[in-house]
């Protein structure tokens, strides 16, 4: 038979146990560290979409503001040139144009008298 007593036994258990222990505990703080990094790495890159995501819609904003006054520009532009041939027709025919202005103003005036 062997000559192991029952405190060798539990001596090597228990060594066994400490060095499982502390194989563990390494392996969880190796794992706390690399949870650490992917956090870090996913607030990059959300941090990286959110700077994407802001910049894209400064972009649109300003698209929009430089579409909007071309539209104005060009609605002035055009008023305006709408302005200057109405002009020259009452010019051209002051009573055809007072004719008109008068029957225009009756309609109205008979429209929403009530």
């Amino acid at each position: 038979m062997s000559d192991s007593t029952p405190s060798d036994f539990s001596q090597s258990n228990d060594s066994e146990t400490r060095q499982a222990e502390g194989d563990l505990e390494s392996q969880v703080a190796k794992l706390r560290e690399d949870v650490a990094q992917v956090v870090e790495t996913l607030k990059t890159i959300a941090g990286g979409r959110a700077d994407d995501a802001r910049s894209q819609a400064f972009a649109l904003r300003d698209e929009v503001r430089d579409r909007g006054e071309r539209y104005f520009r060009h609605a002035q532009e055009t008023a305006g040139e709408f302005e200057e041939q109405v002009s020259e027709r009452v010019r051209a025919e002051p009573i055809k144009s007072v004719l008109i202005a008068a029957a225009v103003g009756y309609l109205y005036a008979r429209l929403f008298k009530n």
